[in-house]
């Protein structure tokens, strides 16, 4: 397995930069859509504001996602 490989299998992987902050990346599986239609869009296999919206709504899912399993886990621990 290369170090990129084990970086993403050992949770996210951030990168700081000097004078903005750290960058969280999203997951390889997310990355992968994002450059999927981003290529489709580059080569006119769909409009660019299609590949938008589907990658803002793909963004929108994850992050709701996300918040609704930080719920269940907060339930959870309360159930304890």
């Amino acid at each position: 397995m290369n170090e990129l490989a084990e970086a993403w299998a050992s949770g996210p992987i951030r990168i700081r930069f000097e004078g903005i902050g750290t960058i969280t990346l999203p997951p390889a599986d997310t990355l992968a859509f994002l450059g999927g239609a981003s290529l489709l869009a580059a080569i006119g296999l769909i409009e660019w504001p299609i590949a938008v919206i589907a990658v803002l709504a793909r963004l929108l899912t994850l992050s709701r996602r996300s918040q609704s399993l930080r719920g269940v886990g907060e339930a959870l621990a309360l159930l304890r």
